[in-house]
Order: C-alpha cells, then structure tokens, then sequence
C-alpha cells in the first residue's frame, strides 16, 4: 500500500490559534453553568491469586461495547478477555503469534461502523465478529506507520467506514511527527499532518551527541512543560491542542474548524515532591548528553489540561491537571463547541490507558500498592 504525498488541506488552520493566547495573556473566557456528574467505581476485575481469566499482568486498554459487556486487553497473555456486566467471565480470544486471529505487540481496540472490533498491534489492525459467544476473525489491515513508535495512539473510523490511523509518518529523518492516515477502499491513503513540527514537538528540544564511533541526536524534555495533545472520535472528528492553554482546536468531518475557548487557568503548583523528580530527571538528562546546561527550568505550576478523549457519544472530554495526591480528576465535557456538564471521578482510575467513555459510564484500569491491575467501571450520577 502506497502513502499518497501530503497535500495541504483546512486541517492546517491549527495555525490560526496556536499563538492565539501568548504566554502571560489571559482570557475572558468564561464557562457557563452546567450540571455537574460524580462518579464512583461500582465495578474491578481482577484478583491476586485465583482463576486464570481474572488474574492480569499488565492492562493495556479497556473497552465496554452495547451490551455493556469489558473488553480487557492484557499484555502477557496477549489476549483480549471479555466480561459480563456484572464482571463474570464470558469467554476470550487472540494469542501470542502471527496468524490470523493471533497478536504481537497488542495495543488497543475500536468498534467500527458495523459493529466488528478492530484491535490494533505493532503491525497491522485485525476485525473481529461478536456475538454471545465469542469472537470470530474477519480480516486484518497492515499499519501504515514506520517501526513501532506512537503505536498507542488511538485508531479510529470515518463515517463512511475508512480506518483512520494515528500515529507517525517520516519528515526527513525523523518519524516521530503525528499524522492522521485515512484509508480508503481502493486502499489510497490520505495523509493530513495534525500540526506542524514546532507545536508537537513542544517542551521539547535536541542536542548532537557523540559516543565513541557513534553519533546522534539526544532529545531534552521540560518536566511538567506544555504538552501538545490530541483525541480522535468515530466518524472523522478530531481535536488538538497545547495544555498550556485552554483553546483547542476542534477538526470536523468535512474540513472545517471551530475553536474551543475555555477560561484562563493557572495550573496547579508544583509539589516539592514534584520538583525533586523534576530535578532528578534534568540531573539525568544533563548527564546523558553531557552538556553544562539543561535548556529547561522547572516551572512554578503544572500546565492547566492534563489530556483529552472522546466519548462513544462524541462529546470531547477535556481534562484538567490535578495537583498530586488528588482524590479526583475532572474534566469539562463539550458536544462540538458547548459545553454540556462538568465530570468528576476517582483518581485510583489511571491516567493510561486512556479511559473508554460513555455519557453515563467511564471505564479504565487501577493499580493497589502491590501494583495488582484491574478493569474498572464509573458510573455517573448527577449532583
């Protein structure tokens, strides 16, 4: 499969809003009053000592289709794991290997137009049928991107039914640029760039490094430095932003883009917790490209977004930072470019996976202090 050469198209309007809001600029921004939602877990699957089917490893994505039935990817295995709703195991599927039905280096997964889950791994995607039962293999799709960096990005689908890959394409000698890559039936590619170089690449810098007969490029973070961020809905939406600043930039079907204009907030402070791992990682990375000087300071506050997903609603869930040791994580819930309700849940469900959301439910994976993984449900109920 050939990529199509990159055409320029209305996606590249990120440009209108990416120095809309300077550093130090406020905004006058101001939400409206919307209903508020409380989550609690309700759900947790998974044990330390017992059956097979609920003993995990490591989760690396979790999934809840319409009969409100758990997909549990899990990474030893390499298997998916399906439960009912009342957590009962149903049945699994897939394997380590490379035959049909079978997984590599799994990721994640995606329903798509028809009702088939799509799971993505390193190297291809793979459809699967479900009924009561258990899961059937149709077909599989190579990926489209070099090697298996960003390969935990999510996929999703067009209204029309083309796979939408995310992940990176190759600028010159670097892969590690973010594209979307839709595919069409006639398998033509449409690649269109999410934003430029300088906006993805932000808190970020590099340095030329030499060891011995060897040479290369080192790459230089700023801890709890502005972090571009995107998320990606069913049927050809997408968002981008930087979590510096609550303006994010709302891609639609047809081309077209809207701006999503939150109030001017100031981020949480840094902990002296947070600013010892701060230090500790300029420490090491000063050491590893062994320069005097790290380009980075620590800042004063973390950024004010933390990340961003959709819902299986295709409401955008934008999700602000938390200071450390928060019972709660809350997000503002947009449907297009209003805002629709506030939402809070438990901050024992992990940051990664990305949670899998609904407009009532939210599913996601927590650790205990022995770091035992389990798939978890949130219910919601308005306050």
């Amino acid at each position: 499969m050939r990529l199509a050469p990159f055409r320029p198209t209305i996606a590249a309007a990120f440009l209108l809003t990416a120095a809309a809001c300077s550093e130090g600029e406020e905004s006058e921004a101001a939400l409206p009053e919307v209903p508020t939602y409380e989550g609690t877990i309700d759900l947790e699957i998974g044990d330390v000592a017992g059956e097979d089917p609920y003993l995990f490893s490591y989760i690396l994505h979790v999934a809840a289709d319409e009969r409100g039935r758990v997909f549990v990817a899990d990474r030893q295995s390499t298997e998916i794991r399906v439960f009912e709703p009342n957590g009962d195991y149903a049945f699994h599927f897939g394997r380590l290997g490379e035959g049909p039905g079978e997984f590599g280096d799994l990721c994640c997964m995606q329903f798509g137009p028809d009702g088939e889950l799509w799971v993505r791994e390193s190297a291809r995607y793979s459809a699967f049928a479900l009924d009561a039962a258990g899961a059937q293999y149709q077909r599989m799709l190579r990926t489209l991107h070099p090697g298996n960096v960003g390969l935990m990005a999510p996929f999703t689908f067009s209204s029309e039914g083309d796979l939408i890959s995310v992940g990176p394409v190759r600028s010159g000698d670097d892969p590690s640029f973010f594209a979307r890559l839709r595919v069409g039936a006639d398998g033509a590619v449409d690649t269109v760039m999410m934003a430029d170089a300088e906006r993805q690449s932000v808190s970020q810098a590099t340095v030329p490094f030499t060891r011995g007969e060897f040479s290369g490029i080192m790459y230089l973070h700023q801890p709890f430095g502005p972090q571009w961020i995107h998320a990606h809905a069913n049927g050809g939406t997408w968002a981008e932003a930087v979590t510096s600043d609550y303006s994010i930039n709302l891609h639609h079907p047809d081309g077209t883009v809207s701006v999503i204009e939150g109030p001017a907030l100031p981020g949480p402070p840094l902990s002296d917790a947070d600013r010892d791992w701060a230090q500790s990682r300029i420490d090491r990375e000063r050491d590893r490209a062994d320069i005097d000087n790290h380009p980075f300071a620590i800042p004063d506050r973390k950024p004010p977004l933390d990340d961003m997903f959709f819902d299986r609603a295709g409401r955008l869930w934008v999700v602000k930072t938390a200071e450390r040791g928060a019972a709660v994580r809350d997000a503002d819930v947009w449907d297009g470019t209003t805002l629709v309700g506030h939402y809070r849940w438990p901050s024992r469900i992990l940051k990664y996976p990305t949670p899998w959301a609904t407009e009532s439910e939210l599913y996601g994976v927590t650790a205990d202090s022995l770091d035992v993984q389990r798939a978890a449900r949130v219910r919601f109920e308005r306050r």
